[in-house]
């Protein structure tokens, strides 16, 4: 596999902006560790999370915005704006619009249906008076409105029984602008829930996000996908990002980076957070232990992962992920003969037929 640098593998940073809210690390911070990012080559991306009530934090499109003030070379995002479909249309299509202003065309959306269950999913929708149908709805419909202003610069309104393209401006740098869909089923979803996740990703996305599951569940979803675009006549090629999000915290002492990564997941309101789900889903201990973890995301098939640091001192974290452990990845990835995504193309990820019974 070649190196990010020649386009086949990026990595981002997610910047945990709801250790915020839980105390452990200040706004400060975060958009130091934001400019950080951008003055190494190490980094690709960086990311912010996002909700509104359901997990507190850091509001993301104000993070964006300071981020884009102390950056000028590494792509933004929200990952994943849970909170889209929460939001009126035309008031979210503006703040994309301006932010893409800002960053001077370096940013991308990843739209997020957001949780439909738990306590938090539950004060959320009862403070915006919104049932989740109704939430997915509106997401889609941000997305859709979205990409027609980004293409048209204009938004098309109806007065009366007159429909009326209405300009934006300042509009969109980016044009059409890139928004990826969040998909996320759990390794053992029902073929039914993992079929409707991702054809929401084949119908309105640029690119794919989903978090941690195994590289052979990963390639599966890769090929469902495949199927799913060319129905849609779109292709499953480089243009197309598959970003795969992963929780890390990197220490040669492996007992005291997982108690750490737990603390914090308990501290963000992550209550069931166990060494033993993370063992299944995060890249902690030594750098050589988080690499074995990672490596294999890239060749199932992804092409971009966002790491997310778990840990009360994120600031040693981003230190140890720009001088350890990301350059041992890409050392790593540039030794290895992929599987999934050679120069060749993605000849793997053909469309195929489905199989003949649903797994589930």
């Amino acid at each position: 596999m070649t190196p990010a640098r020649s386009g086949s593998a990026e990595v981002g940073i997610v910047l945990p902006n709801s250790g915020v809210a839980a105390g452990y690390v200040t706004a400060d911070t975060l958009v130091s560790l934001a400019a950080l990012a951008d003055s190494t080559d190490v980094w690709d991306y960086v990311w912010v999370g996002d909700s509104l009530i359901s997990v507190p934090r850091l509001e993301s499109v104000v993070l964006l915005s300071a981020c884009a003030a102390r950056t000028k070379r590494v792509r933004l995002g929200a990952a994943c704006q849970a909170s889209l479909g929460l939001r009126e249309p035309v008031l979210a299509t503006l703040q994309w619009a301006s932010l893409d202003v800002l960053s001077k065309g370096r940013m991308t959306l990843v739209a997020c249906t957001g949780p439909s269950r738990g306590d938090g999913a539950a004060r959320e929708r009862s403070v915006f008076r919104l049932h989740h149908a109704e939430r997915v709805r509106r997401m889609e419909a941000c997305v859709e409105l979205i990409r027609q202003a980004s293409s048209e610069g204009a938004l098309l309104t109806s007065v009366g029984d007159h429909p009326e393209l209405v300009p934006i401006s300042p509009g969109f740098v980016q044009r059409p602008f890139p928004v990826w869909i969040t998909a996320n089923p759990s390794p053992t979803a029902a073929h039914a829930v993992v079929t409707r996740g991702l054809e929401r990703v084949a119908a309105l996305g640029d690119g794919w996000m989903t978090f941690a599951v195994p590289p052979a569940v990963l390639s599966e979803r890769i090929r469902m996908l495949g199927v799913m675009l060319s129905a849609r006549d779109r292709q499953l090629d480089r243009g197309f990002p598959i970003c795969v999000y992963v929780d890390v915290n990197v220490s040669e002492n492996e007992p005291q980076a997982m108690d750490d990564a737990v603390a914090t997941c308990r501290l963000e309101g992550r209550r069931n957070a166990t060494a033993e789900s993370l063992n299944q889903t995060a890249a902690v201990g030594s750098v050589s232990r988080c690499v074995e973890f990672l490596a294999p995301l890239f060749e199932a098939g992804a092409t971009s992962l966002a790491l997310r640091p778990v840990s009360r001192d994120p600031v040693r974290q981003m230190e140890a992920l720009t001088a350890e452990l990301v350059p041992s990845l890409r050392a790593a990835l540039s030794g290895r003969t992929t599987s999934a995504r050679g120069d060749e193309g993605r000849d793997h990820l053909a469309p195929q037929a489905p199989p003949a019974t649903a797994s589930s």
